[in-house]
């Protein structure tokens, strides 16, 4: 099995209006058999395999921006994607010597650069199938149920009297100018050891019991359902219609923590071609079901028809976070972030017609900032991200935000042979650092924490955080969550559950926490992301687990304004 993959380095921005090769590419981490020649996935097996690939641009705006898979520099395989939106081709044949490149599209100015990073753009080919050949010297005849080997012929002018017992290994025929009488006990080698016993000529007629060894399938997924469906309908509810499972040739949605999630699917044109018809972007938003269970929902982005296929893509309702301007003036005081952000959520529904209401998480103790938001100043995403920098963790399930931060018990317990992929012990140090400055527009203030005598710096900027009492706090976190040396698990980004894993699709929420183990080590593993990806043929879940950090130190805090 030979599996590779490779990761964009550093960003690139593309002509406009043509398809651009994607250039500077790394070894994906978990892909070490990976043969990088011209930017390009070089093959090295016959063989099949899936093709896995994303693609981001450094902003998410407007005209076309998308990626796709080119084989051998001229075939193009599957379908474009639109950025941020992992692509998936289930099973492609390739000999020795084929390349897989990478190539991205963008139509407007401002719009037009590729994001580097491993989270970011990548193309994996996953081995499924090798071809080997086999080779037999000699003729294979399945009339008999023995065979007879020899290691040279015997020759006998007279009758052959075996007149004690032995074990007969023939492997060719046994010449004799007359005829040979079985007259004695043999244990015959048949694939099995049965003891047959005959004191005449031996015929062929004997009974046996047979092992049945039944044809290896996949056992059944814990993740798929008997049926898929989609139903389309306004944001307040309102029905228009549904693609029922038996249209729907191919589906693809996630759940990201922080993240917009989104969601593709392919529904069979002449299935519904008057719902087809009346589809439009924004106005119309898709459900997807699991049985009776809503899994995602959110506006329609893009529709692409052929007479064949209708291709959908929608994004969660926080994509509205993109199209809203600050809607509410208002001071918070000595408030924790998923309240801040529960209010600015509400007032964003509300002005676009939204029926849903945020669930915050009932936090324990959570740091709190005092904060001030001015009604159209900026965009309502640039203010969250100030929030998510002092601690905000958000994701939406089903179109409602989830906002906060889950407890660290583990709600499930999952073992390597849970994952399709290789674990491995990772100690890194690239994010570590134990003297923290935060800056403000009006205060500055350093946290100090102790780490076997060490002073790695770092600076943190929060320019629209004021007030001395943010700054001190959001120091302290900061220091807190980066002064450690790790010594963690790792688990791959986008590793695929086996199909046996002793979760459901409820438990797979963004934010929740797994233990995961090997026979090294244990980590509590914090769920970043889930993708979940079918078709009539497949069904596949992918997550990528992040381990928690530890939070013991206390950071010592230091300086002030203008120190």
């Amino acid at each position: 099995m030979s599996s590779m993959g490779m990761d964009k380095s550093g960003n690139q921005t593309l002509a406009l209006n043509t398809w651009v090769k994607l250039l500077t590419f790394t070894v994906r981490s978990g892909y070490p058999g990976t043969v990088i020649t011209g930017d390009a996935l070089v093959m090295n097996i016959t063989g099949t395999g899936q093709i896995r690939w994303r693609g981001s641009f450094t902003a998410d705006g407007l005209g076309t921006q998308q990626f796709r898979v080119v084989k051998n520099g001229v075939t193009v395989l599957g379908t474009a994607t639109n950025t941020n939106v992992i692509g998936t081709i289930a099973s492609h044949a390739v000999v020795p010597g084929d390349t897989l490149e990478l190539q991205g599209f963008a139509s407007t100015n401002s719009w037009n650069t590729v994001e580097g990073g491993a989270a970011n753009t990548f193309l994996e080919f996953n081995q499924l199938t090798s071809d080997q050949s086999l080779t037999a010297t000699s003729s294979i005849g399945w009339n008999r149920s023995a065979e007879l080997s020899q290691g040279a012929q015997a020759e006998a002018d007279s009758d052959i009297g075996w007149t004690s017992s032995a074990e007969l290994s023939l492997g060719g025929p046994v010449e004799a100018e007359s005829e040979i009488g079985w007259q004695a006990t043999a244990d015959l080698y048949q694939g099995i050891h049965y003891d047959i016993e005959a004191a005449s000529n031996i015929g062929w007629a004997a009974t046996a019991d047979l092992l049945h060894i039944p044809k290896i399938v996949s056992p059944p997924s814990v993740f798929a359902t008997t049926e898929v469906a989609v139903s389309v309908h306004t944001a307040d509810g309102r029905m228009v219609g549904d693609f029922p499972c038996t249209i729907v040739s191919a589906f693809n949605w996630s759940r990201e923590d922080t993240e917009v999630s989104g969601c593709n699917i392919d529904v069979m044109t002449e299935g519904a071609p008057e719902l087809v018809e009346e589809l439009r972007q924004w106005v119309h938003w898709i459900t997807v079901w699991h049985d009776d269970a809503a899994v995602w929902t959110g506006p329609i982005q893009t529709i692409r028809i052929t007479r064949a296929l209708t291709s959908i893509s929608a994004r969660d309702p926080s994509t509205f976070m993109w199209r809203t301007r600050v809607p509410i003036t208002r001071t918070f005081t000595d408030t924790a972030p998923a309240r801040i952000a529960d209010t600015l959520w509400q007032s964003m529904f509300q002005l676009h017609g939204i029926r849903a209401a945020p669930l915050v998480l009932p936090g324990v103790a959570d740091d709190t900032f005092t904060v001030s938001a001015m009604a159209d100043s900026r965009m309502l995403h640039q203010f969250m991200d100030e929030l998510v920098k002092v601690g905000l963790h958000w994701t939406v399930i089903a179109g409602r935000p989830v906002l906060g931060v889950f407890p660290r018990e583990p709600i499930a317990e999952l073992y390597e042979c849970d994952f399709l992929v290789e674990l491995e012990r990772r100690r890194d140090g690239t994010q570590t650092f134990n003297d923290v400055r935060v800056q403000g527009q009006n205060w500055a203030q350093n946290a100090v924490v102790d780490l076997a005598g060490l002073r790695l710096q770092t600076i943190v900027s929060l320019d629209d955080m004021f007030g001395a009492s943010n700054i001190q706090r959001a120091t302290q976190q900061y220091a807190r969550e980066s002064a450690t040396l790790r010594d963690e698990l790792v688990v791959p980004p986008n590793a695929s559950l086996h199909p046996q894993a002793p979760v459901t699709l409820d438990d797979l929420v963004p934010g929740k926490v797994f233990t995961v183990h090997t026979d090294t080590i244990s980590q509590l593993m914090r769920l970043d992301a889930v993708t979940v990806s079918g078709s009539p043929e497949t069904f596949d879940v992918q997550v990528t687990l992040v381990a928690l950090e530890n939070t013991g130190e206390i950071a010592t805090l230091t300086g002030g304004p203008n120190q």
